[in-house]
């Protein structure tokens, strides 16, 4: 595989990783890390439902038997 190592084509290579990037200000950081669309939002707020509806649930089982004797 050639890469060409022109300084044409590193300046497009690097203008469009700094494009694809995102903004690297403080108050956009996490933005350009996280999908802040609605359908990804609304995906992770039904994970994290699901995870808590599994965590009352073992909270309400209790605690699991102690093993007694050798396994």
């Amino acid at each position: 595989m050639s890469v060409d190592m022109s300084s044409a084509a590193i300046d497009t290579r690097l203008r469009t990783a700094s494009r694809l990037a995102g903004s690297l200000r403080t108050e956009r950081r996490l933005e350009t890390k996280l999908d802040m669309s609605g359908a990804a939002v609304a995906a992770r707020l039904r994970t994290v439902s699901d995870l808590l509806a599994l965590c009352r649930a073992l909270a309400r089982k209790g605690p699991p038997p102690a093993a007694t004797g050798p396994a």
